[in-house]
């Protein structure tokens, strides 16, 4: 039955919202039930939103199980009226779409990203390393050496990103070892960096 499908979201005194399955949003049945819902005794506003229902009444003129007993009986009508159809859905995607939705296309499209990303940190630190002049020239361990740890950062920070923004930065105090973790690896970097007596 479809008043099995109706699910209560929300009731206060005199207002209800109601979470309708997609047979009742339908145009045609739509209209058709909050047109008799309206007729009911002491309901003044019915309003329609997506697959939201929300009625407005009189308590003194109508209860709330009164409410929902003549929903009961409307919906009930409509079905057994064949007033009720299932909503048509044409999806129609283009080959080269569907293609695009594949979880091996959207896998091959991270990997894209991710070498784009890797090539834009080095492009950063080749820039570094240029300006820097010609160290390279009399120390290459210690320039390799900062390259591989400016390279380690660069991908923690790319890996753990989007926890840092949804996880770390809301919670710190849940999240206080990592950011003690940060912190030590910040401190450690900024040492590496400075001149050597």
């Amino acid at each position: 039955m479809i008043t099995r499908q109706i699910q209560l979201r929300y009731r206060a005194p005199g207002h209800v919202r109601f979470q309708l399955p997609p047979v009742l949003t339908t145009p045609e049945s739509a209209a058709a039930l909050t047109a008799a819902v309206r007729r009911i005794d002491g309901v003044y506003r019915v309003r329609l939103s997506g697959n939201k229902l929300s009625i407005r009444y009189h308590e003194a003129f109508c209860s709330f199980k009164q409410l929902a007993r003549q929903l009961h009986v409307i919906v009930t009508g409509l079905e057994q009226q064949g007033r009720l159809k299932a909503p048509v859905v044409a999806v129609r995607h283009s080959l080269l779409r569907r293609i695009k939705e594949t979880p091996v296309a959207s896998w091959a499209r991270e990997r894209v990203q991710d070498v784009r990303e890797t090539f834009a940190a080095f492009g950063i630190l080749a820039r570094q390393g240029l300006k820097r002049g010609p160290k390279f020239l009399h120390d290459p361990k210690a320039l390799a050496f900062e390259f591989a740890n400016d390279l380690l950062v660069l991908y923690l920070i790319r890996i753990h990103w989007h926890r840092i923004v949804t996880q770390w930065i809301p919670n710190p105090i849940k999240h206080r070892y990592e950011w003690a973790a940060i912190f030590y690896m910040t401190y450690l970097l900024v040492r590496s960096r400075l001149p050597k007596k």
